[in-house]
């Protein structure tokens, strides 16, 4: 993006004004438009749309084609405040309920009932709990930075590609542990899911990392089928145990770490939707 900044400058002289008096027509301060200029920042889209036309420009005449393609992907990924303050809630409220599942987890599946458990099942509890807690530091990880405004469309990749590769191998953790114990029908069914996590993985470095805009349907779709695994295991398991002494506790277990799961991949779906949203609106702005 540096022949970007170069550009502005040009134009800037071309027009004969300083960086203030172009601060001040954007509302902006000196320091971003000396920023833009060295390359080091960037104007978000509605600003850089005013910025072309405080300089009676255009802004496919600043943007060259390859600043063009790139343009959506070197801001965060969200740039307008209420799109920012709904991914944050949405990293916010899957972190909270996922601390809260891991706490709840470890409180009472690897204490309460550890005595009734064999060591494979004490070390299938373990492997969870690993998942769970590297999940929610994640989670934490990429709430903050939403926070803080630096989610460009590279690190929701990685923060997406972190989160579906932990439970990814987690799930081959599990077969291996099925597996020792002689419980193959198990074993299976855990290792159906993975070509799931392996495509979701894909789609999301496709969408993310891609040079050429696309729409997000790839990953709409493994997010929906990771969701449909996620609520398939619990209804399976909810019916093995009705009308036993064991739904109570269930219902709240399991419920909350359903809730916090499901909105792992509904975070994704979002990212990638305003990332879209954003690239078109570059392309159409140069129309």
């Amino acid at each position: 993006m540096a022949e970007f900044g170069e550009n502005i400058r040009k134009a800037r002289e071309e027009k004969g004004i300083t960086q203030q008096t172009l601060a001040d027509k954007l509302f902006v301060s000196r320091q971003a438009v000396s920023r833009w200029e060295n390359g080091s920042r960037y104007p978000d889209l509605l600003t850089a749309k005013s910025l072309a036309a405080a300089l009676d420009t255009t802004l496919d005449k600043l943007l060259d084609n390859d600043d063009m393609q790139n343009y959506p992907d070197v801001n965060p990924v969200i740039e307008y405040p209420l799109y920012k303050r709904i991914q944050t809630a949405i990293f916010t409220a899957a972190f909270v309920t996922n601390l809260v599942q891991l706490i709840w987890f470890i409180c009472f599946n690897l204490t309460e009932n550890r005595a009734f458990q064999t060591n494979y099942e004490i070390a299938a509890q373990i492997a969870n709990a690993i998942s769970a807690g590297l999940i929610t530091a994640v989670l934490l990880f990429g709430m903050i930075k939403s926070i803080k405004d630096t989610i460009t469309p590279g690190a929701a990749a990685k923060i997406a590609v972190m989160l579906i590769g932990i439970d990814f191998i987690n799930i081959f953790v599990m077969q291996y542990l099925d597996w020792r114990k002689n419980n193959p029908a198990s074993a299976w069914s855990i290792a159906l899911s993975a070509p799931i996590d392996a495509a979701f993985i894909i789609s999301v470095l496709l969408f993310f990392l891609g040079k050429k805009p696309q729409k997000p349907v790839a990953v709409c779709i493994c997010a929906g089928l990771v969701m449909m695994k996620i609520f398939g295991a619990y209804i399976s398991s909810l019916i093995s145990v009705l009308g036993t002494a064991k739904l109570t506790k269930y219902l709240i277990t399991s419920s909350l770490r359903v809730f916090a799961l499901s909105l792992i991949p509904i975070l994704i779906i979002y990212m990638a939707a305003t990332l879209y949203r954003k690239r078109q609106l570059v392309i159409q702005m140069t129309l």
